[in-house]
């Protein structure tokens, strides 16, 4: 069984080898068909690949050498870096993306130092410079309203009156009933971080109504009522967000720790420290 095993094991291998092996360098003498030919091949093995694999970026590098300006190219060899986490070497495909296309590599760059990279400083100039293209309507990075992204990083390096600011429009740009729940919970977060506990309530039950599976929303909502001396209300809110957690209703993403991500240890822990507090409950 082990020698079996071992054979299989090689077998495998190799094949992954064979099929990583140097694609040809020298495209200059193919017809448009046949560059169009590869082109296709490429792409197809490319999108049969795991992200950020050695084949797939062995097929990667080809689609660049056929196509060297080409922006899309560039940006897509680096979604599979980025996802493994080799962003000293994402970060300069990106940068020859950009300088080709800003159009197109802005959509997705902003959105992904706002929520992948977390470089808050160049996030925040990348979504300036993609919602001036287009000033007179609503923007989106990568599926994700511009004034939400830069909410979020305003919040996260608590500049919380200009967070609420951009909450704000991304609420009313959407409108209420389509709008990412999040960004209403999110302007919670920051109303409260400034005290204005009231009006972070108001924004958590809002959210409450549109999802009432939020987790996030009902434990930061009990916060809030604690700060407001309701501690009784704010431990039943707060064992409701314990709850759903426990029964799979949590913020969260398989790349990377979500904005204000709330853990069951840390409700847990939060729940025993108030109950400490107000042993009545």
């Amino acid at each position: 069984m082990e020698r079996l095993y071992v054979y299989l094991l090689n077998v495998f291998v190799i094949s992954i080898l064979i099929s990583c092996k140097e694609q040809p360098k020298d495209f200059s003498k193919l017809t448009a068909k046949e560059k169009e030919k590869l082109t296709n091949h490429y792409a197809i093995e490319r999108g049969m690949s795991l992200q950020g694999s050695l084949k797939e970026q062995k097929y990667a590098d080809s689609l660049i050498l056929l196509h060297p300006e080409v922006a899309k190219y560039y940006h897509g060899k680096s979604i599979g870096l980025s996802k493994i986490g080799d962003y000293h070497k994402a970060f300069p495909l990106l940068e020859k993306a950009l300088a080709l296309n800003p159009d197109e590599t802005l959509y997705y760059l902003s959105w992904l130092m706002t929520d992948l990279y977390k470089d808050y400083d160049r996030a925040l100039k990348y979504l300036e410079q993609y919602d001036t293209m287009t000033p007179d309507k609503a923007d989106y990075a990568w599926g994700n309203n511009v004034n939400f992204l830069k909410g979020e990083i305003l919040q996260a390096t608590e500049k919380h009156h200009e967070a609420i600011v951009e909450f704000s429009k991304a609420i009313t740009e959407e409108g209420i009933a389509y709008v990412d729940v999040y960004a209403i919970v999110y302007r919670g977060i920051s109303y409260a971080a400034i005290g204005e506990y009231k009006k972070a309530i108001a924004d958590y039950d809002q959210s409450l109504k549109l999802y009432d599976k939020g987790s996030m929303a009902y434990y930061y909502k009990g916060l809030s009522l604690w700060g407001l001396g309701e501690k009784e209300k704010a431990i039943v809110c707060i064992e409701e967000a314990r709850k759903l957690i426990l029964q799979g209703y949590k913020k969260k993403d398989p790349y990377k720790e979500a904005y204000n991500e709330i853990y069951l240890m840390q409700v847990e822990d939060k729940l025993e420290e108030l109950k400490e507090i107000n042993p009545k409950s």
